[in-house]
């Protein structure tokens, strides 16, 4: 059977939330989200009768371990790192699937019939941010995926969306250049694995992301045509938005709180998403990713962002010891925290110069700890930084480098251009002196409480640390 966001709601049910109260997906979902603390499956959408709407579903590494099928949640990051290295699906054609099962086409074609919600106060209007993107090279014919933002207009059969300046948008341009429309289809629901890899920046010159996850889950992922235009989705999915985008059509797009949680950063001309049709499943689960504060929008990105550049690192002087990288949603993408043990002067440098200048434009601010420093714990990397970091010869910035177009902290180079901002880049060394300056790092070593690693006390520890 292949894995499916169904398959997978279906496998995490002993931790999900079913709300059976009426909710209305358009104005009240999404604080809601933004406060689970876990998944959570909405039954009863207002206006939206046959839907269901499921969120939060990887949003720490209890659910992301599960979506890999691992006990552990320690074991993501290298666990994926591993699988990105060494596995490839592929792409198997099938005639239907059940995201064939409902159509809308011509004019019954409405995108406001399906529940998409409203993410923050002074968004522009509704926004599909759950969405895996696709669309193809007209040169080569390999297709690309990344989960870009779209917005609802007046018309229900026309969108905005903007997307950064990558592998989506070469393909746009191209079709530009040519002055033909671009096929375009957003595929929602499917198994968070897809979701995950789809957010994957590095190069593909003969597979595309679906293929990629389809890997990583150890199967193929069966894909069938689009009914309006030439180009290929998943078979399983939730729902296929099908569409053109016309080279010279333009419209207005934006604001939207982002994963800065900023609602400015690309506001402006977008071009126009000319709707050719939706197909869906029955009884369709629509797949909401809410775009604030510690939901799954920051780890969809940052999870092939850690796995990247787990494997990137450790190549640093050939063989270099990275124990855990991790990029921490409550810094909005933008810092990196490595977890590594130097052998040798100069390799953290190194290290952090390589996590500065990787695949990804995110990064602004790389952090190397040692191995005795939880990475998820924030008190913890700052007291690293606090207690072994000389800013003299510690820290250092650099300047000139490109950044996210989202980050609006940096300043952009030209107005009338949504995706080049130029600006500095920090590196913070806070680990101990290299383990060949033995007594050196010994000095650096943190005292232990009395009783730490004493076996007769592990019941006592489980109450005094119990919250009252």
């Amino acid at each position: 059977m292949p894995h499916t966001l169904r398959s997978f709601l279906e496998s995490i049910d002993n931790r999900m939330l079913h709300i059976h109260d009426p909710v209305d997906p358009t104005t009240q979902v999404g604080y809601l989200c933004s406060e689970s603390k876990g998944p959570l499956t909405f039954h009863n959408l207002t206006g939206f009768p046959g839907w269901r709407l499921t969120d939060m579903l990887i949003m720490d590494r209890v659910g992301q371990a599960a979506a890999f099928g691992l006990d552990s949640e320690n074991e993501v990051c290298p666990y994926l790192a591993e699988r990105m290295a060494t596995r490839r699906g592929k792409s198997v054609m099938v005639s239907d699937g059940p995201v064939k099962e409902v159509k809308m086409l011509g004019d019954d074609i409405d995108l406001h019939a399906l529940p998409i919600p409203q993410h923050s106060h002074g968004d522009g209007g509704r926004y599909l941010g759950s969405g895996i993107t696709i669309t193809k090279d007209p040169e080569t014919g390999i297709r690309n995926e990344a989960i870009i933002r779209m917005m609802l207009t007046e018309d229900p059969q026309k969108a905005t969306f903007w997307m950064a300046a990558r592998h989506n948008y070469a393909h746009y341009m191209k079709y530009v250049a040519k002055d033909e429309p671009m096929p375009m289809a957003f595929a929602i629901g499917l198994h968070p694995v897809y979701e995950i890899m789809s957010n994957w920046s590095g190069k593909h010159e003969d597979f595309d992301e679906l293929e990629y996850g389809a890997g990583i889950l150890g199967e193929d992922i069966e894909m069938v045509k689009c009914d309006t235009i030439d180009l290929e989705v998943p078979a399983h999915a939730e729902v296929v938005i099908e569409g053109l985008v016309h080279p010279r059509d333009r419209a207005p797009e934006g604001p939207f709180g982002e994963f800065t949680t900023f609602g400015a950063g690309a506001e402006g001309p977008a071009p126009v998403y000319q709707i050719t049709g939706i197909t869906h499943r029955e009884n369709p689960i629509f797949r909401h990713i809410q775009a604030t504060w510690f939901t799954d929008h920051q780890p969809l990105i940052t999870l092939p962002m850690e796995a990247t550049y787990y494997n990137r690192l450790r190549d640093t002087h050939g063989n270099t010891n990275i124990i855990d990288v991790f990029v921490p949603p409550w810094a909005s993408q933008f810092m990196m925290i490595i977890q590594m043990e130097a052998r040798w002067d100069g390799q953290v440098r190194d290290t952090l110069m390589s996590a500065l200048s990787g695949p990804n434009l995110h990064v602004k601010v790389a952090i190397a700890v040692d191995e005795d420093v939880d990475i998820y714990n924030a008190e913890d990397v700052l007291w690293a930084i606090a207690c072994r970091c000389n800013p003299e010869t510690m820290a250092h910035i650099v300047p000139g480098t490109r950044l996210h177009p989202l980050d609006i902290s940096i300043p952009e180079v030209r107005k009338d251009y949504t995706v080049m901002r130029v600006g500095g880049k920090l590196a913070i060394d806070a680990t101990k002196p290299a383990t060949w300056r033995g007594d050196e790092r010994d000095k650096f070593a943190r005292v232990k409480p009395m009783g730490k690693d004493d076996p007769s006390i592990e019941r006592l520890l489980e109450e005094v640390r119990r919250k009252r």
